[in-house]
């Protein structure tokens, strides 16, 4: 376990500085799938702002406000898999159908299995929260259009559980949960259609899973928090991913303000413009460049601004937007720090995946992943990182 303490002034005329740096798991893959379809990291809060992390290869870390790690665990894991810290400092653990529950030292509580709770089978669980001593789940059934939440208490005692259809077309067509969040006595369940950028639903009922309420959105939400009052969601507009869109929604989920931010255009087509004897207008280089950015989180900096991570062309996309301005300052410069190959038979993902408030600085989670097409098996060498960085005043 390295960790990298570096001062780094980032491309953006001194905006971003990083403290410190810290790998959390390397390791190979041969499924490209797995590494980019699934969280590469979780990342979980305790009462002395210690955190959890979770890694989808398995590793339970837990570490201190300096990046210093305190213990390492190694347990089985799975493709759709969460933890949070309760109000007691437990962390919850949810993989599959299953829920674990560790005290804040990495020893197991208890285990339980609640893929009987449905008469419906293949059942996973896809988001979890916890309010005062309950914890709530959201989670889909496969080849079904059914949707179900469950509360459970801290023993892990079943309070109550909802299953109901969503309004699609065909079972694939579903929309599986993402983000379950409580908020003013209400729970909001944000999913999105994963092989669509252009269909979310946002699900409300009060703490007892009743008084159900919905409200679809034609673009693909990535994130939703709470801020004061309202909702805000984050994602992209359409398909062409050629602008960011923040969704700010009441307590009843209507929809209140919607903004769209043009994304700068800099990828260039593979037909390129001939035939220009002067200078290509605004109209002739949106037909030339397209932009390839992609939402994962987001935070608010205050009540007017925002820090949006992603990825930008699989490279690192951090940027500030302010909601009345738009764009302050968009950074998506390589980060060739985890690269094992540079080289022409290479290919190199990056992404930053998650973002949170610790104190007056941020702390962002990410994958690096890297193929050399040369080796047997195009195996891929993955690299995840949490890291703390600092925005300049």
């Amino acid at each position: 376990m390295n960790i990298l303490i570096l001062l780094l002034t980032f491309s953006v005329q001194g905006q971003i500085s990083e403290s410190w740096n810290l790998d959390i798991d390397t390791y190979t893959h041969n499924s490209s799938n797995y590494a980019s379809k699934n969280p590469p990291i979780e990342i979980a809060q305790f009462s002395n702002n210690d955190k959890v992390i979770l890694s989808q290869n398995g590793t339970l870390v837990k570490i201190d406000s300096k990046g210093e790690t305190i213990w390492r665990k190694e347990i089985s894991t799975c493709a759709r898999q969460r933890i949070i810290v309760d109000l007691k400092d437990n962390i919850i653990f949810s993989c599959g159908s299953e829920i674990t529950k560790f005290d804040l030292n990495g020893k197991m509580v208890w285990n339980n299995d609640y893929a009987s709770s449905f008469s419906k089978e293949y059942m996973t669980f896809d988001a979890i929260t916890f309010d005062q001593d309950k914890i709530y789940l959201a989670g889909h059934f496969f080849y079904s259009k059914y949707i179900c939440q469950l509360a459970i208490d801290n023993d892990g005692t079943v309070l109550w559980k909802k299953s109901y259809r969503q309004n699609v077309n065909f079972e694939f067509d579903f929309l599986p949960p993402k983000q379950i969040i409580v908020h003013n006595e209400s729970i909001y369940i944000l999913a999105h259609e994963y092989y669509s950028s252009s269909k979310s639903v946002l699900y409300s009922s009060n703490l007892n899973g009743k008084k159900r309420k919905k409200t679809w959105i034609n673009h693909k939400l990535k994130k939703l928090k709470s801020n004061k009052e309202f909702l805000f969601a984050v994602g992209q507009f359409d398909n062409k991913n050629e602008k960011l869109i923040v969704i700010k929604f009441n307590n009843d989920i209507e929809i209140i303000d919607k903004l769209e931010f043009s994304l700068p255009r800099k990828i260039e087509h593979n037909k390129s413009l001939r035939g220009y004897s002067s200078k290509p207008t605004k109209k002739d280089l949106e037909k030339k460049y397209f932009t390839t950015y992609k939402v994962n989180d987001f935070e608010f900096l205050n009540d007017k601004s925002l820090l949006v991570v992603g990825d930008s062309s699989k490279r690192p996309w951090i940027a500030k937007l302010d909601l009345k301005k738009g764009i302050i300052w968009n950074y998506d410069n390589n980060d060739k720090r985890y690269y094992k190959y540079n080289n022409e038979f290479t290919m190199h993902s990056y992404s930053l995946f998650s973002v949170d408030t610790v104190k007056d600085k941020y702390l962002i989670s990410g994958i690096s992943q890297e193929q050399d097409d040369h080796e047997e098996m195009f195996i891929r060498y993955i690299n995840l990182f949490v890291r703390e960085i600092e925005l300049e005043k």
